[in-house]
């Protein structure tokens, strides 16, 4: 009974642990093809994760690094030394981090702001706050390592292998539905419940042979005790 319990509750864990991972994916994945297909930038609850791809924030920031951005609720709070990825015309569209080196001003009825590379030479064109995606929270130390184990093949293999293992017993079990190989597969639970009840109906089978032999006892000594008083008469 206590080994079942166990099984059940270490049943449970993992199932928490699956679906939990499986709810994280699938947001994730949700996330990011409806960004992809909107053309915005892949966010999270207001904070988005980009990968430093050249120098121009060296040394603050090196190829490869990851940094935490945060939505920029209100572009006028934004000021001078603040770290913040945009969309500039002047790079091809793509996403840029670089540090606000003018605050916003307004300009022919627009909020501009300037920003530059730490090691550019030369200042970028000033942009619209519309254009600012993200101001940068933190560099995200080690992810970046992590980042690109799985991004390489054998990363892609260790992570397939990852979620086979987590998945095992959820992947054999479809294969065996699938295949049609096990036409009877029953939750654990219930050969739980059929464990349980026949170990009640042995119980309840042994009980009932100690009531008949505990009557055959009685009525045996009821016996003796009959012709022992039929003797002395």
């Amino acid at each position: 009974m206590k080994k079942n319990k166990v099984f059940r509750i270490i049943k449970l864990i993992k199932n928490i642990i699956c679906w939990t991972l499986i709810v994280v994916l699938v947001f994730t994945l949700v996330v990011f093809f409806t960004a992809r297909i909107n053309g915005s930038t892949p966010s999270v609850f207001g904070y988005s994760i980009f990968r430093v791809s050249s120098g121009s924030m060296e040394p603050e920031l090196m190829v490869g690094d990851i940094i935490l951005d945060k939505t920029v609720d209100n572009p006028e709070d934004l000021k001078v030394g603040d770290v913040i990825t945009f969309k500039s015309s002047d790079y091809g569209d793509l996403l840029v981090t670089h540090k606000v080196i003018k605050a916003p001003y307004e300009e022919n009825g627009k909020l501009m702001l300037q920003t530059k590379g730490i090691a550019n030479e030369v200042e970028d064109k000033p942009i619209s706050v519309d254009n600012v995606k993200g101001i940068m929270i933190c560099k995200v130390d080690y992810l970046d390592t992590v980042y690109n184990v799985f991004l390489s093949p054998w990363g892609l293999l260790i992570l397939i292998a990852l979620i086979v293992i987590i998945f095992f017993d959820e992947i054999i079990t479809i294969v065996k539905i699938l295949t049609n190989n096990d036409r009877s597969v029953k939750d654990a639970d219930d050969i739980n419940e059929i464990i349980d009840r026949l170990q009640a109906e042995k119980l309840k089978e042994q009980a009932e042979k100690v009531k008949e032999q505990s009557e055959k006892a009685e009525e045996k000594s009821k016996n003796v005790s009959e012709d022992s008083s039929e003797k002395d008469e």
